[in-house]
């Protein structure tokens, strides 16, 4: 509750609860518990900040979400179990468990 209080600046959290129902409280830490507004921000501000030394060193324009660390969800696809397979493949140290399915191995 602190934490929902803080993010929108309310110093008087105990009012804050007072004026919400327990439906309220459990949608607000069901989003806050997998969307948290100040790490968003401090993603922002970075990048921004980043992308503004960026510009200046080299002179030339970069656009902020090129140096955001949060990806968007959309952007992320599953990867298929061959590329899981090729990835793994560069892991030092990694043992496979199980038959390999591709004759010669």
């Amino acid at each position: 509750m602190m934490r929902l209080a803080r993010e929108f600046r309310r110093p008087d959290w105990r009012q804050m609860l007072a004026e919400m129902s327990a439906t309220e409280l459990g949608e607000w830490a069901e989003h806050f518990g997998k969307n948290s507004f100040s790490d968003m921000l401090l993603d922002a501000e970075f990048a921004t900040l980043k992308s503004l030394i960026s510009g200046l060193v080299t002179g030339t324009h970069h656009d902020a979400e090129m140096f955001s660390l949060i990806t968007d969800p959309e952007s992320l696809h599953e990867k298929t179990d061959d590329e899981l397979m090729i990835l793994g493949e560069g892991i030092t140290g990694g043992v496979r468990y199980g038959p390999d399915s591709e004759p010669g191995h």
